[in-house]
Formats: C-alpha cells, sequence, structure tokens
C-alpha cells in the first residue's frame, strides 16, 4: 500500500544519512523501525530477577572462581 509522510527535514536527513549507512532505502529503514517499535510495545515486558536461582543453607555460599583457577580445573583433555 502507498503512503506518504510529511517528516521534519532534519529527521528526514538523519534517516537518509543513517540509510546510506547501512546500505539500505529510507523506504526500508523507516519500515524495520516501525516494526521494531511495534514489537517492542507488545512484547512481554522485562521481569528483573528478584530471587536467586538456587537457595543455599544459611551461611553456605558457592565460591567465586577466576578464570584462571578454571583453566586450572579444567583441561581441554576432559573432553576427548
Amino acid at each position: 500500500m502507498r503512503n506518504s509522510l510529511d517528516l521534519p527535514d532534519e529527521l528526514l536527513r538523519r534517516v537518509s544519512v543513517a540509510a546510506a549507512k547501512r546500505g539500505t532505502s529510507v523506504r526500508d529503514l523507516i519500515v524495520e523501525a516501525v516494526r521494531r517499535l511495534l514489537a517492542a510495545e507488545s512484547g512481554p515486558v522485562p521481569r528483573r530477577m528478584t530471587e536467586a536461582p538456587i537457595k543455599l543453607p544459611p551461611g553456605k555460599f558457592i565460591p567465586a572462581r577466576g578464570l584462571s583457577e578454571l583453566e586450572e580445573t579444567v583441561r581441554p583433555s576432559d573432553f576427548e
């Protein structure tokens, strides 16, 4: 379907530059932007985790390991 939009000059300039940088047309850039906007509005609202996924007894914890400690623990030969 054919439509026309009345965009402010500065916005149209920015859209044109962005489309050129992406190697696409102004039309395709606007279509993608509108699709993303509508998808974001209709999608589920991200929820923050409020509880730890693992419950440990009081006073117990999972020790944090640095990358060097993990490299010492797990060797590539363990997966052969």
